[in-house]
């Protein structure tokens, strides 16, 4: 499979100055100049090859890095969060359909796709948090200097409780994501709850995924027990709530609680949306 994502990984190097003119970042109220943004979209698309053709350990480090600097810029130019997260969404959709035509004119297995995918989503993601923590880093800073009122405090607070749950849409329109970084805490996991309650309310998910690969840890009962009222209610509202990127102690942890009985685990999300696929019975097609 490495030998696939590649050249697939080649492909997107070859036509990234092509991508370029259909990567709808940075375009509108852009906090750059034309020659400016055009250089940062194919820096960006660079990075997605990399993670490709080399692994996505270093291009995770490249993109937290300039992910970081493209954040604190927009920031400071006052562009909203929602906008950037739209325009993520739409270079995820224009990674996806580069990707499935590649696979489609290589008769690549759905394997290969999947994999790919993933790969290419766990990079956007990164870009993402680094947005998410700009953004939650100004808001701390403004907090700190004005010394502001408890309500404005509080306003503050409901914001980055917002930034904390990034929900990502999937390949499939019905299936969600929730890439979980960082420290896990009952707070996270409180503000957890009512967003992605929320966000399957809204978008009738039939799916939700939880990506615990990228958390750090820390033992806490009282997590577990909220995780557990989490997948109760997701499951009142119809919808299936599946792990992926466990650790070894967080399973102990999550067996002594008996959550396995009504929840499927698996090692990433790539093996999820794979079994998703294959319990449809979905079959791909693409155009010529």
């Amino acid at each position: 499979m490495e030998e696939e994502l590649v050249l697939i990984g080649g492909k997107i190097e070859k036509f990234k100055y092509i991508l370029v003119q259909h990567l709808e970042l940075f375009e509108e109220d852009s906090p750059y100049d034309l020659e400016t943004s055009k250089v940062i979209r194919a820096q960006i698309i660079q990075i997605h090859a990399d993670a490709l053709i080399h692994g996505k350990a270093q291009a995770m480090e490249s993109m937290s890095e300039i992910g970081m600097r493209v954040g604190n810029r927009i920031v400071e130019m006052g562009v909203s969060l929602d906008k950037i997260i739209g325009e993520i969404q739409l270079a995820r959709n224009l990674f996806w359909s580069f990707i499935e035509e590649e696979v489609s004119n290589r008769h690549y297995s759905i394997e290969v796709l999947l994999k790919a995918s993933s790969i290419i989503d766990a990079v956007l993601d990164e870009f993402l948090y680094c947005m998410s923590v700009s953004f939650v880093n100004y808001y701390k800073k403004i907090a700190k200097s004005a010394n502001e009122s408890l309500k404005k405090v509080k306003e503050n607070q409901e914001v980055m409780e917002e930034l904390a749950t990034p929900i990502v849409q999937t390949m499939l329109s019905d299936v969600l994501l929730v890439p979980l970084i960082g420290r896990i805490d009952e707070w996270r996991m409180g503000s957890l709850q009512s967003t992605v309650l929320q966000k399957c309310n809204d978008s009738h998910a039939e799916v939700m995924i939880l990506d615990f690969s990228g958390i750090t840890y820390t033992q806490d009962d009282n997590m577990f027990s909220l995780l557990d009222q989490l997948v109760g209610a997701l499951a009142l509202m119809g919808t299936e709530t599946m792990f992926v990127g466990f650790t070894p102690a967080v399973v102990r942890q999550i067996i002594k609680l008996d959550f396995s009985h009504q929840v499927k685990s698996f090692l990433s999300f790539a093996q999820a949306m794979e079994y998703i696929v294959k319990q449809r019975g979905i079959t791909i097609q693409y155009s010529n």
